[in-house]
């Protein structure tokens, strides 16, 4: 039978998929251990180096629709203020302007990008991305824009005003990542 650690550690390492980054923590942890304790009583506050896993869930609170709608039905919900009517993507729970009621909005797949960067740098995750852009995307029917992945397309930048649609992962999560935009030829 198993210890709750050692399967806190199989479920770290399928879900990190990294037994090098336990290593190197262990490293850490050893290299701070071994240190004079000399060292250790000059500090304020004597701190021994332990690590810790933790599983846990977080609430998306009252933007839990965005979410669920993206992960279940590959829709963009954005809010409608019923005040004066401006729509917010991503959606808000008030509004920005008049502090009025919202209502849930689905808002187009099709935008425009109002501004971006492209990387050439990323971690090891993402390196076979590289270049890669993020930008500030407006749907056509909101008044405010996310910032988002643009699919490059083999270009190298993305100018303001260049039209986009969304696109989205075959097997969703219900996180921001499950959608990106392209550009649109």
């Amino acid at each position: 039978m198993k210890t709750s650690t050692e399967k806190a550690r199989e479920t770290l390492r399928k879900e990190l998929k990294s037994k090098p980054l336990e290593s190197v923590i262990d490293g850490i942890i050893a290299e701070k251990l071994n240190l004079n304790t000399s060292v250790l009583e000059r500090e304020k506050y004597f701190e021994i180096p332990d690590k810790m896993v933790m599983f846990y869930k977080y609430s998306y609170g009252e933007q839990s629709r965005f979410f669920s709608e993206l992960m279940n039905h590959a829709k963009l919900q954005g809010s409608r203020c019923m005040k004066c009517g401006i729509v917010y993507f991503p959606p808000r729970s008030r509004c920005s302007e008049c502090y009025g009621e919202i209502e849930w909005k689905e808002v187009s797949n099709e935008g425009t990008v109002l501004s971006s960067t492209t990387s050439w740098y990323a971690t090891s995750e993402f390196f076979d991305s590289v270049p890669y852009a993020v930008g500030y995307v407006k749907p056509v029917d909101a008044d405010t824009g996310m910032l988002q992945r643009i699919d490059l397309k083999g270009r190298e930048i993305v100018e303001p005003g260049t039209r986009v649609i969304a696109r989205f992962k075959e097997r969703r999560k219900g996180v921001v990542s499950d959608f990106w935009y392209e550009i649109m030829e």
